[in-house]
């Protein structure tokens, strides 16, 4: 089950229910790293994916973007921004993110909802074929690895190291499947760049 920052929670009953940020606990269905010699062959994919599900989808996008944020340690650190431009609703139950040119940076998709059945998703795919680079690399081996997903003026989206082990985990390939959830949210959220949202 997902954990919530019970602090800020707290904070926002005692200021009668004046929202704030909270950090809320996933498991990642998969965070796939790839270097390449050409840097417009590198790669990121992020997924997660949790069934009955606590989590919910706290912010709009389409007003105040996103970002993410994903540390390899030993690796690298990296924060990618999806301005407002990219984002449009699911019907009700979340937001997609489509930059197919690569314009605003690396995310070329991206999605964040929460289904009838209670299906939480989460996904990200980057590539650093267009304006941005991708420089957080495979450690060989990585030892740690974390993941923030932020909805901007919302809540953050944390995964990172469980119980699974990454394989492959070397200087080419960065890979953990089917992960469990992070004890905190070991990575902060993204600063949104003057003019990103």
């Amino acid at each position: 089950m997902i954990k919530y920052a019970t602090r800020a929670a707290l904070v926002a009953v005692l200021l009668g229910g004046v929202a704030f940020a909270a950090d809320q606990l996933l498991p990642a269905k998969i965070l796939l790293v790839k270097n390449n010699p050409d840097a417009t062959k590198r790669k990121i994919v992020f997924k997660v994916k949790e069934n009955g599900s606590g989590a919910t989808v706290v912010g709009d996008p389409t007003a105040t973007g996103a970002t993410l944020h994903v540390v390899l340690t030993p690796g690298g650190d990296q924060c990618f921004t999806m301005p407002t431009s990219g984002w449009s609703p699911i019907s009700t139950l979340g937001f997609k993110y489509k930059d197919p040119s690569l314009a605003n940076g690396a995310v070329k998709v991206a999605s964040i909802k929460k289904t009838p059945a209670g299906v939480f998703l989460i996904k990200a795919v980057l590539k650093g074929s267009g304006t941005e680079t991708i420089t957080v690399l495979p450690g060989n081996p990585t030892a740690t690895y974390g993941t923030n997903f932020a909805l901007g003026g919302g809540d953050s989206y944390c995964a990172g190291t469980g119980t699974a082990t990454p394989n492959p985990n070397d200087d080419k390939t960065f890979k953990v499947v089917n992960d469990t959830a992070p004890a905190s949210c070991a990575v902060t959220a993204c600063a949104s760049p003057s003019g990103a949202f």
